[in-house]
């Protein structure tokens, strides 16, 4: 393992053993025990069938933005990447995103650098969505929201500006060769020559995918893709409700489900192996101050939850990544892609 991937995994490892120990503190074992026990084993299996179905979704709205890059792509292709993707976010966190390029780049035999700019327009779509859902939320609750999560003002705040700032000045670039060759420049002033070469590279070919931003149309499918993505998302935290007894006993609802989702949202920025441990707390945390619901039963549902869709992401992904090694010809996926990185990518 590079010693960059060996040291971003020390860290993860130790992001999830302290929010683990957070999370957990105080909590019996033998409440926890009883709890998971009594949950419906059906409404889980349920839930995670919705969890791969939003990726499923993630993939179709990828396959949209990679059309600017080549006109027909697998959905196959775009589906097991985005899997390959989670399955390496769950051991080494922030590299599945690097992963999903360079397997998607062999795969459909396009440049790996215009898949990397496919996914930051991919995510600055759901920057800006969970932006203005943040201020949704806000809006709607009656509670005081802010005072029990007061992160959530800065995040949505960054959200939105980041999101915009971002977008505007890749848009504009994409748009204006005079606007290129200052940033260009600028790169050439700050990095060194090699690196300034590559950063260059990578820089043009984010702004291949921008282009897609001049048309309409796409941008309309783009926009309705996220909000089903955000509306399935809804719904894997809204049915365990039911496999707790949450939604009869203590009546929650799509709307318990929307905060929870938004409030989750942020954990997953935390580089943190498949969210462990951020996850638990955030999910815990939230369930209690907004829902009502007691601390052991909001840490099982916690922890079920996001077993469930771990072992699912572990599962698919794996098969997925055996399927891409072979088809490429390769061991592993993981053996391809090393060699890729260590002669400097394709494309």
């Amino acid at each position: 393992m590079k010693k960059s991937n060996l040291l971003r995994t020390l860290i993860g490892l130790v992001i999830a053993a302290l929010f683990v120990y957070i999370a957990f503190r105080g909590i019996s074992f033998d409440s926890l025990l009883h709890d998971a026990l009594r949950a419906n084993i059906y409404i889980l299996l349920l839930t995670t069938l919705v969890v791969l179905t939003s990726h499923f979704i993630r993939a179709l709205r990828w396959r949209v933005i990679l059309q600017e890059l080549k006109e027909h792509v697998s959905v196959v292709d775009t589906w097991g990447s985005v899997m390959v993707g989670y399955l390496f976010n769950n051991f080494v966190p922030r590299l599945g995103e690097v992963v999903r390029a360079y397997a998607t780049g062999r795969l459909e035999e396009i440049s790996v650098s215009g898949v990397l700019g496919t996914i930051v327009l991919e995510r600055l779509f759901d920057m800006l969505s969970a932006g203005i859902l943040f201020g949704v939320a806000l809006f709607m609750y009656h509670g005081d929201l802010i005072a029990s999560f007061p992160f959530l003002r800065v995040a949505g705040v960054v959200l939105v500006a980041g999101s915009v700032v971002i977008g505007a000045v890749l848009y504009i670039a994409s748009i204006s060769e005079k606007f290129q060759r200052t940033i260009l420049r600028f790169v050439e002033a700050v990095f060194p020559a090699k690196v300034a070469r590559k950063a260059e590279d990578i820089f043009l070919s984010f702004l291949t995918s921008f282009k897609l931003l001049r048309s309409g149309k796409h941008v309309a499918i783009i926009t309705l893709y996220t909000a089903l993505i955000w509306i399935v998302y809804i719904y894997t935290m809204y049915i365990p409700f039911f496999a707790f007894g949450f939604g009869a006993r203590l009546h929650l609802t799509l709307y318990d489900a929307f905060l929870l989702i938004l409030i989750t949202s942020i954990a997953w920025t935390v580089p943190s192996p498949g969210g462990t441990g951020v996850y638990h707390l955030f999910v815990s945390q939230a369930l209690v101050i907004i829902s009502g619901v007691p601390k052991d039963e909001a840490l099982t549902y916690a922890t079920l939850t996001h077993l469930f869709g771990y072992i699912a992401i572990t599962i698919v992904g794996s098969i997925f990544a055996v399927i891409f090694a072979r088809k490429l010809k390769s061991r592993s996926l993981g053996k391809l892609i090393k060699t890729e990185v260590e002669n400097g990518g394709a494309g």
